[in-house]
């Protein structure tokens, strides 16, 4: 089972101190685990231009596409991702930033559904739970299945040590991680990551963006109300069905007419 560590802290201190004991904990429920780990800080990555040829003709187009998809590739190839940002100015860091920003095509074309994911958050002072809220619904609009928060203020003592507490509170939330992979089991998508996957979904089939359409029906999740191999029980597809069909016609009714 292999691991992939992104950490968008542009050194390894307060919130790495978090991940080696992720990292700890993993070994000792598994011999055989192993990690990958890439820094931000040491790719190097331009800042997103906004040129929208992600989306237009295709992540491959990105002039930083040598960086990205190397990245993109550890991702696909893993067993479970670990995604880590300290606060700065109450949000991301401007690395984890910049690196979202290039994977934005992953929010119109979603691929990860079978996939499971931690982020890992600290602060000397606050906005630990938003910048964690906003990973994990970062990570949730790309698809992955589920995702384990671990958000600290002050995560270890003035020593530098990490407190039981803390200590108790990660191995809890990482053992919950790692067995979520290992029994291969899918939960239930909640109501928003349904509301967002029709969105994305209606705006596919309107063909606003040709490739989107063209990803959606190939890989045939155009066809129903979430995507197929996770379950999804009809309560809550029936709706869907029916919100669908309202923002096919909102589409419809508000595209924007060439000359």
């Amino acid at each position: 089972m292999n691991f992939l560590i992104i950490n968008g802290s542009p050194r390894r201190k307060n919130t790495w101190k978090i991940v080696e004991r992720v990292k700890d904990t993993l070994n000792n429920l598994d011999d055989n685990v192993t990690f990958t780990e890439i820094d931000l800080i040491d790719e190097e990555i331009p800042s997103c231009r906004g040129c929208f040829s992600c989306f237009t003709n295709g992540e491959h187009t990105c002039p930083h596409s040598k960086i990205i998809q190397p990245i993109v590739k550890a991702m696909i190839e893993s067993d479970g991702l670990i995604i880590t940002s300290p606060v700065y100015a109450l949000n991301v860091t401007g690395l984890m930033k910049n690196f979202i920003d290039h994977l934005a095509y992953f929010y119109h074309r979603p691929y990860f559904f079978e996939d499971k994911a931690m982020v890992v958050v600290t602060t000397a002072g606050t906005a630990h739970k938003k910048v964690g809220k906003y990973l994990d619904e970062t990570l949730a609009n790309w698809g992955y299945n589920e995702r384990y928060k671990l958000c600290f203020v002050h995560a270890h003592d003035a020593h530098g040590y990490l407190p039981l507490e803390t200590k108790q509170k990660i191995d809890k939330e990482t053992t919950k991680f790692y067995n979520s992979i290992k029994e291969k089991k899918l939960s239930s998508p909640g109501m928003k990551a349904l509301i967002m996957y029709n969105v994305w979904r209606a705006m596919a089939y309107n063909a606003h963006i040709p490739l989107d359409n063209k990803y959606w029906v190939e890989n045939r999740l155009i066809e129903t109300e979430y995507y197929e191999k996770v379950p999804c029980s009809i309560i809550k597809k029936i709706p869907m069905k029916i919100f669908y069909k309202i923002m096919l016609r909102f589409m419809k009714n508000n595209n924007v007419k060439q000359d």
